[in-house]
């Protein structure tokens, strides 16, 4: 009961914590979702994993063989900003193939995926000055994403701990904005900008909850690569989750 009891102290400290991002963030643009690091030990486990972090997020993955994974991940975002009268959204998906290795003490992976989403935020972009002149408007961006997503992670029967620094090339294919008034006609541009690299480097925390079910935590920060990106983004996330793991209960004993 007292391990519960700790386990629901974390779970609330981590919504506080999230909730507080949420209501002190200025509304960015491009939101880094959580990694999703199996750290598989053999062929046939599967996870699937539901997060609270900026947003609601699910992860999937599945070992297909000794040594091939594959994962799909989603993410959404409706958050109502009443100074602005806009819902910011945003919403994306992404699939990745991997490999993975087990030994005695440590579990090691490599993930290359692809994603795509559209977020809509408040902000300035320079190329809508010819339009609604140079101002904060509510734009919707379009966006896809090339990652590569390395781990490295212990391998025990309790507690785990995972690094992965993940690289991320982002690109915004495009902007529409009526700067919030029904009554403009909508406006699309397609910023001359190329992929954008981000450094999203994290930590993963995993332990056994009772049969399959574990508790999943990730502090992860987010470093665009040059820093001189013409978009807002997350530069710190928090993360706190269920997940089902078929493997739990089969860890593997050398």
């Amino acid at each position: 009961m007292a391990n519960l009891t700790f386990e629901f102290q974390i779970v609330c400290m981590w919504k506080y914590l999230v909730l507080a991002a949420l209501i002190s963030s200025c509304s960015p643009l491009y939101v880094p979702n959580t990694r999703n690091v199996p750290l598989f030990r053999a062929k046939g486990e599967f996870q699937g994993t539901v997060y609270v972090s900026t947003g609601l997020e699910t992860q999937l993955a599945y070992a297909v063989s000794k040594n091939i994974a594959v994962m799909a991940n989603g993410s959404l975002i409706s958050q109502k900003i009443a100074e602005q009268d806009y819902t910011r959204s945003h919403k994306f998906a992404e699939a990745a193939i991997g490999y993975y290795k087990v030994d005695q003490r440590y579990r090691a992976e490599l993930f290359l995926g692809y994603g795509a989403g559209k977020e809509t935020s408040f902000a300035q972009y320079f190329f809508f000055a010819p339009y609604f002149s140079q101002k904060d408007l509510v734009a919707t961006g379009t966006f896809n994403r090339i990652f590569i997503q390395p781990t490295i992670g212990t391998n025990g029967r309790g507690f785990n701990l995972a690094f992965t620094p993940r690289l991320s090339f982002v690109d915004f294919t495009k902007f529409t904005s009526t700067d919030n008034n029904p009554a403009n006609k909508e406006v699309t541009v397609k910023p001359n900008e190329k992929y954008h690299l981000f450094l999203e480097p994290a930590l993963t925390g995993k332990f056994p909850i009772v049969g399959n079910l574990q508790g999943v935590f990730q502090l992860g920060l987010n470093v665009a690569m040059p820093g001189d990106v013409y978009f807002d983004y997350v530069p710190l996330q928090f993360s706190m989750g269920i997940q089902l793991n078929t493997g739990s209960l089969r860890t593997r004993v050398y």
